[in-house]
């Protein structure tokens, strides 16, 4: 039985690219990143936004629920929680808007 390494955090783009070329597409994973990047940091003007090589927990976090933990490895304790959060964020996110329409 393989024993599976701890993800305690991804830091920049290439880090999580590493993580995912074994899964999936050099393309994919940088057209996924970066759109997760124009949504999260749309509110920031353009001159102000951080380094796009850069990437914070959250933004890591949106990537895991949207592609799965990479091979070989389980999130750390902190990942797990923040996971959590942000599933349960989007579900209320559902709720809320189902409730919208009716």
């Amino acid at each position: 039985m393989e024993t599976l390494k701890i993800l305690n955090y991804i830091r920049n783009k290439k880090e999580l690219q590493e993580l995912y070329l074994s899964q999936m597409a050099e393309l994919y994973i940088r057209n996924e990143i970066n759109q997760i990047l124009r949504e999260t940091r749309m509110s920031i003007p353009a001159g102000m936004r951080m380094n796009f090589k850069n990437i914070t927990t959250r933004e890591a976090i949106i990537f895991i629920e949207q592609n799965g933990t990479p091979d070989g490895y389980t999130l750390s304790d902190e990942l797990n929680i923040k996971l959590k959060e942000y599933q349960e964020l989007l579900v209320n996110k559902k709720i809320s808007s189902k409730k919208e329409k009716i």
